[in-house]
């Protein structure tokens, strides 16, 4: 008897804690064929940070969380075929990663890509469009010259091939 209480409140306690997750919150990021979803929620108990997760929306397969940090902002390609994360950790830092979406019953993310020498103090990068069918993406990068009060802005396209990065954990700061 105390075993299906103890698994029942287990259930229960998951149950709320993911409709929690979900009822509070911030962006909602939906990919262009509606069967994925990225969402934010706080990061800390005061509000502060945010979260990023994503999901299948048929309610189906785990809630993935990609990231844990101050500010995210997520891009689905055209073909839903990958996830472009930016990275916001201060106003003056902005990188991005580049996730494709694992077909399957569990929802799987790898990274691809990550923009260069990242967490570079006055470099913003953000996605200015996709090739998705090429594997590459289109980014603009705006690097400000405090001292000079200049700021030069360039774009490039990303090639992002079929190999994982050596690291495939999401990173949690």
């Amino acid at each position: 008897m105390n075993v299906r209480i103890q698994i029942s409140l287990s259930a229960i306690t998951t149950l709320l804690v993911a409709l929690t997750t979900q009822a509070s919150a911030y962006d909602h990021f939906l990919s262009s064929n509606g069967q994925l979803e990225a969402y934010t929620t706080a990061n800390y108990a005061d509000g502060s940070g945010m979260k990023l997760f994503v999901h299948k929306t048929d309610g189906h397969g785990s809630v993935v969380l990609l990231f844990s940090n101050e500010r995210w902002i997520a891009k689905w390609s055209p073909d839903s075929r990958f996830l472009a994360v930016i990275d916001h950790p201060d106003g003056h830092v902005a990188d991005v990663y580049v996730f494709g979406v694992v077909p399957g019953r569990q929802l799987r993310l790898v990274l691809y890509y990550h923009t260069p020498n990242t967490f570079i103090y006055d470099v913003k990068w953000n996605v200015a469009g996709w090739h998705s069918n090429q594997r590459s993406i289109v980014l603009s990068k705006e690097i400000r010259d405090q001292e000079k009060r200049t700021i030069i802005r360039t774009q490039m396209v990303a090639r992002f091939g079929t190999k994982k990065l050596a690291s495939n954990q999401p990173i949690l700061r």
